[in-house]
């Protein structure tokens, strides 16, 4: 039966006090607890294992469980009896299930023990002086199976789950959004047909690939994995040929996003496809094509990596100087070059910025905000033999930067140009408005004096005629007072009077009648000015296009600081010339690819003219 702690104390000092032999031939086994976690649920009874005397009073075993898989340290720790001390310096073992143990002593009352590997599940463990009998308490010790943690996938294995996300958004975009198309419809022109079997031709070297993956996998002349992987590209290839047809007898120019927002071109640059650049121009679709975010082909060329993408797509003229919308965090937006410095490909971003200046001037020079010409160097292979590797790094890079520097100055001065004649333009608007000014000043004082002028005409002819009604009334009244007097006044001279006295009257009233009209005459008064509220929204107005095309014109000059600087710092770093030459020769490569197809599609309007 179990007891507690208290009970077997009870029982020690009923054994210190009565003789060994009244000892019960019964197994006591108590409960351990000793700032530890009890025992009372461990402890167990056997009746082939009990002995008349327990010498160990054992208290606590260390670690409660081990693995069963694996050799393990436990510690055992417990006190003698006390009339049983001499029993400590003895070779004791620890017994643990069929499994016997030496217990090597590490202080008074402390044992360790190696235990083997066990099958999981609970086992007996005690001390003993022969293997066989305990002299100790008999618990329970348990053997856990050891838990399986998940596999931590390798870094290939997620770049291969990357990838393989990106080749189901790509067949996504090709494949679950199929068009059916009428070629009998009154909506399609010839035009556009004459187009598509033009595409389909330049095309149709893409057919005779499934015929050489088809001799190739024969004889398993490739690998397995690698024949898999061609299978899936003559899939995509033929599909992407089939889709662009389809945008071009539709006229499509823009093309679907997917969920994430890339189209089918900004995937096959994130992917590396480079025979997608290809298909792409011969279809006429633009290449600089912007996803929801404003970023290119390109852009997402460059900040993956793709040096042999970034060359293709720059051999059939992609914009290497066009910014990504702006964020929060860079308002004035990324270029290829900024996204591969991020990235950490310095080489990639030295070469990207030597072409953003060389491609921006050319293209300034075009518009004719520039004038002349950059000396581009041109490897001379007579000379380049001579020349060690390194030699060659630092002549490329020595060339590059002159380039650099010479674009970057011309488009500056283009820019100081353009910032004074905004100045200018400025100046002579101040200068209009001063004059406006001064003209409307001088009518509204030339105003002002024609009225005082004119008021001071219609009084002089008012009081005239005021004069001239009273003289004619004392004409009149001292005429008839004669008439009256004489009495002599004939039928004929009274008629002629009150003619005289009638045109007299209309006469005055006429001329009343014209001063009236003169000082109604409004003279410069119809010309109004504006008004203060109304310059001062117009100077608003002018004040924040200005601010914005300062802010603009400050973003573009850093860009082209930062990519002087990019250059620059080739001279500082191996890895960086490497990387540009690298590229050097990728982009010859991609060029003479052009050339190549430039030939078949020349080949091909000569069959289609014929």
């Amino acid at each position: 039966r179990f007891q507690s702690q208290d009970s077997l104390g009870k029982w020690a000092n009923q054994i210190m006090s009565n003789s060994l032999s009244s000892v019960d031939g019964s197994a006591l086994v108590s409960s351990v607890s000793s700032g530890h976690r009890s025992y009372s649920s461990l402890v167990v009874e056997d009746p082939q294992l009990s002995l008349p005397k327990q010498l160990f009073n054992l208290t606590d075993v260390f670690p409660a469980w081990v693995s069963s898989t694996e050799k393990s340290k436990i510690l055992v720790t417990g006190l003698f009896q006390i009339d049983y001390l001499h029993i400590s310096k003895s070779n004791l073992t620890c017994v643990c299930g069929d499994e016997v143990v030496p217990a090597e002593i590490v202080q008074d009352g402390v044992y360790r023990c190696w235990v083997p590997p066990h099958s999981p599940g609970l086992v007996n463990l005690y001390l003993s002086l022969d293997g066989h009998n305990p002299i100790s308490q008999v618990v329970n010790f348990e053997y856990r199976t050891p838990v399986l943690h998940a596999p931590v996938a390798s870094v290939e294995e997620k770049n291969n789950w990357d990838e393989f996300q990106l080749q189901m958004r790509l067949a996504y975009l090709l494949f679950a959004k199929q068009q059916s198309l009428d070629v009998f419809s009154s909506k399609v022109s010839s035009s556009r047909l004459k187009e598509a079997r033009e595409f389909s031709l330049k095309t149709s070297f893409i057919s005779n690939t499934w015929q050489y993956l088809m001799e190739s996998t024969l004889d398993n002349k490739i690998p397995f994995s690698q024949a898999k992987d061609a299978l899936f590209g003559i899939a995509l290839k033929n599909r992407l040929k089939e889709w662009l047809s389809e945008k071009i007898v539709l006229g499509c120019k823009t093309t679907e996003y997917d969920a994430q927002g890339q189209s089918v071109i900004h995937l096959c640059a994130i992917l590396g496809y480079t025979w997608a650049v290809t298909l792409f121009s011969w279809s006429g679709l633009s290449l600089d094509f912007r996803d929801k975010f404003g970023w290119t082909a390109l852009h997402w060329a460059a900040y993956h990596g793709r040096e042999k993408m970034v060359a293709a797509l720059l051999s059939v003229g992609a914009k290497p100087y066009l910014v990504t919308d702006p964020t929060h965090q860079n308002p004035g937006g990324y270029t290829a070059a900024d996204l591969a410095h991020t990235r950490g490909y310095h080489g990639l971003a030295a070469y990207l910025s030597e072409k953003f200046l060389v491609e921006q001037f050319n293209d300034m020079s075009l518009a004719g905000n520039t004038s002349g010409s950059l000396e581009t160097s041109t490897d001379d292979p007579v000379n380049s033999k001579n020349l060690t590797e390194e030699e060659l790094y630092l002549k490329d890079a020595l060339a590059a930067y002159r380039t650099a520097a010479d674009a970057a100055a011309r488009i500056q001065q283009a820019y100081r140009k353009h910032s004074l004649k905004l100045q200018m333009v400025a100046a002579m608007k101040i200068q209009r408005a001063f004059r406006n000014f001064e003209t409307k000043k001088v009518m509204a004082s030339a105003e002002t004096e024609g009225d005082q002028n004119q008021q001071s005409y219609a009084e002089e002819e008012f009081f005239k005629t005021g004069r001239k009604q009273a003289e004619d009334r004392w004409c009149l009244k001292r005429k008839g007072f004669r008439g009256l007097q004489l009495n002599t006044a004939e039928t004929e001279g009274d008629q002629n009077q009150q003619s005289y006295a009638e045109e007299e009257f209309f006469k005055t009233g006429r001329k009343q009648a014209e001063d009236r009209w003169r000082l109604k005459r409004k003279g410069f008064r119809g010309l109004q000015l504006n008004t203060a509220e109304t310059e001062g929204v117009q100077n608003q107005q002018s004040d924040a296009e200005e601010e914005f095309f300062k802010t603009g014109r400050k973003q573009a000059e850093d860009r082209v600081g930062r990519s002087v600087i990019r250059v620059q710092a080739m001279f500082r770093s191996k890895k960086m010339r490497e990387d540009y030459r690298s590229m050097k020769l990728a982009l010859n490569q991609a060029k003479m690819e052009r050339e190549n197809e430039k030939v078949i599609s020349t080949e091909v309007d000569m069959g289609m003219k014929r």
